[in-house]
């Protein structure tokens, strides 16, 4: 392997993961901006209903769980951006095969979320929010194959 295309696999699988953590993060806004105007509409209608003495109580879509884990919580999101950055930086400045394990391994269960995300997207008719999971996932999907290639040609 060049150093060429060695600096231009560090690039590439960096910018992957960069790139899908900024959507990550402006997918996971979006989507809370909309389930707060979706409570916010309820609970509005529902004052309205109460005092013109009618009981009408809508339900509001819960938050996805997963292991009892809100994934849309704020310190989860925090966390996913740091960790993606953290391993786009590590895999910038080293080319161990340790590393790169576990960026495959952590870009394969992102690409899983997201595959799963967009199937919940696109059931609650969001073609925006699923457009942009199914992006995010071929970023993620895109990393791992880069990090494997790199992997191949990893000094150790």
């Amino acid at each position: 392997m060049k150093v060429i295309d060695l600096v231009r696999g560090r690039w590439i699988l960096s910018a992957l993961l960069i790139v899908a953590a900024a959507l990550f993060a402006i997918g996971a806004a979006t989507e809370k901006g909309s389930h707060s105007e979706t409570v916010t509409t309820t609970e509005s209608a529902e004052h309205n209903e109460s005092t013109e003495g009618t009981a009408h109580v809508e339900n509001v879509e819960s938050s996805e769980t997963v292991l009892g884990m809100n994934l849309e919580s704020t310190p989860l999101v925090v966390t996913a951006v740091v960790v993606s950055v953290a391993l786009a930086a590590a895999t910038w400045l080293t080319n161990r095969k340790f590393v790169l394990l576990v960026v495959g391994l952590f870009a394969v269960a992102f690409a899983a979320l997201d595959i799963a995300e967009f199937a919940h997207q696109i059931d609650k008719s969001a073609g925006g929010l699923a457009a942009l999971a199914a992006i995010i996932a071929v970023l993620h999907v895109a990393a791992v194959f880069v990090a494997e290639q790199r992997w191949r040609h990893a000094t150790n």
